[in-house]
């Protein structure tokens, strides 16, 4: 096959696991949140009027406020929710109330904090649209690790993965957040590659330095919006440009430009979060002092409420080697939702677009895969390959992250189970004959 027709077929394998990805919008299972994310596609509407007063914070913070919900989520969901909703021509006043957890479901449907089925398939098209493009940054990341031996396993582990289908099918804050960190940590690789690569081509390669860099901070801001996790990300992307150029040039004169130049990918990253979140416009330093108190809070009374909360590292240690190939879906992190849910996730288990349920067996090979890759990327590293820096360095940042996690809920795995995929892709490419697409 020659090579017009080899990248004919990357765009059809492309383009079939992206369908496969929208077509189980209708067959996901609820989640409260979904809920809470459509009521909070209001401030599209305010952001539209131009009703700024309304966005910007304003103490007291009560609980389960508006405010509050503006202040502990990220915005690009509920603005993209906000967008469909708009174009369907239905009216704000239609979205959902609220939803209260410390009240029962029936109550929430009652006091109309529960949308329709269709209400909710649609405003769950945009987190679904976002988790199908993830397709792209995760094929190319692979691409420049060993061409198509580990493109083609990477993209499939991620268009077949169960748990994110699950949660980026979802009218939730997670497939934006796959979406942009892909994206930054793939135009990390692609730029460390036109920095330091005399042999490298492509489009990246024509733009100009400052160009490159300020769409570096252009992911890196999108991924920040999407989830405040996507910061760690973010952080990761940043480290690794200027890693690279420290690995090529020691203490030369390549990584002083480098420098420079991630401080202005982290200015504009900084400049898109900050135009995307009117709420600290107002005041944004007293603003991020609530945030942070508010986060913590939050996560404290689920940890002190659950029984899921970790007893010591090791349980935390064994989360990270279980929830990237291991550890099944987890549907809802409440046991009453679970057990509320019990019919939908039935037929949504028996049904042909919930991801491959590899078992045990499999699952234990991915994991081993991905020590493989993690081992021979390290040794990579040693030899100064500037990519294997990149891709440590987000290993490293997720891991850490994960570390922290004090609650075995698997939506918090994400962004290690992105790390995972490329890493088990790589190792399942190290054992291929053929390094070549």
């Amino acid at each position: 096959m020659n090579e017009p027709r080899k990248r004919l077929a990357d765009v059809i394998f492309l383009a079939a696991l992206m369908i496969y990805i929208l077509s189980g919008i209708r067959a996901v299972p609820p989640h409260g949140d979904e809920y809470m994310q459509m009521s909070m596609a209001r401030d599209y509407f305010l952001v539209r009027a131009g009703q700024w007063d309304q966005l910007a914070y304003s103490p007291p913070v009560q609980l389960d406020s508006g405010q509050y919900l503006r202040l502990i989520n990220g915005v690009i969901n509920k603005y993209l929710i906000g967008l469909v909703w708009e174009l369907s021509g239905r009216d704000p006043d239609a979205l959902p109330g609220i939803y209260v957890w410390d009240m029962p479901l029936e109550w929430n449907q009652a006091q109309g904090n529960v949308p329709t089925l269709e209400s909710l398939h649609l405003a769950r098209l945009p987190s679904a649209l976002l988790t199908a493009l993830g397709l792209i940054p995760i094929f190319l990341l692979g691409w420049n690790l060993r061409l198509r031996s580990l493109a083609y396993p990477a993209a499939l582990l991620y268009g077949f993965h169960p748990v994110i289908l699950l949660n980026g099918e979802r009218a939730m804050m997670e497939g934006s957040l796959m979406l942009f960190s892909l994206c930054a940590i793939y135009w990390t690789v692609a730029l460390v590659v036109a920095e330091h690569s005399a042999t490298a081509e492509g489009y990246l390669k024509r733009l100009p330095r400052f160009v490159r860099y300020a769409l570096l901070g252009v992911w890196v801001g999108l991924a920040a919006a999407s989830k405040h996790t996507g910061i760690i990300v973010g952080g990761a992307a940043l480290l690794g440009t200027l890693a690279a150029a420290l690995a090529k040039d020691k203490l030369g004169k390549t990584w002083r430009p480098a420098l420079l130049y991630t401080l202005l990918a982290g200015m504009v990253a900084g400049g898109v979060w900050f135009g995307l979140n009117p709420a600290f416009w107002r005041s944004p330093l007293s603003t991020l002092g609530e945030t942070l108190r508010l986060r913590a809070e939050l996560l404290n009374r689920q940890t002190e409420s659950s029984d899921a909360a970790f007893a010591d590292l090791g349980g935390r240690m064994g989360a990270i080697l279980r929830e990237p190939f291991l550890a099944p879906p987890q549907y809802a992190e409440a046991p009453g939702w679970t057990e509320a849910l019990g019919e939908s996730i039935q037929r949504y288990q028996s049904s042909p677009v919930n991801g491959w349920d590899w078992g045990a067996i499999i699952g234990l090979l991915l994991t081993l895969l991905a020590l493989l890759g993690l081992v021979g990327l390290a040794l990579d590293a040693r030899r100064r390959d500037l990519i294997a820096w990149v891709i440590l360095i987000w290993a490293g940042a997720a891991g850490a992250a994960s570390l922290a996690v004090p609650l075995d809920w698997q939506r918090y795995y994400l962004p290690l189970i992105l790390v995972a995929i490329i890493l088990a892709a790589s190792g399942l490419g190290r054992l291929l004959v053929r390094r070549e697409g």
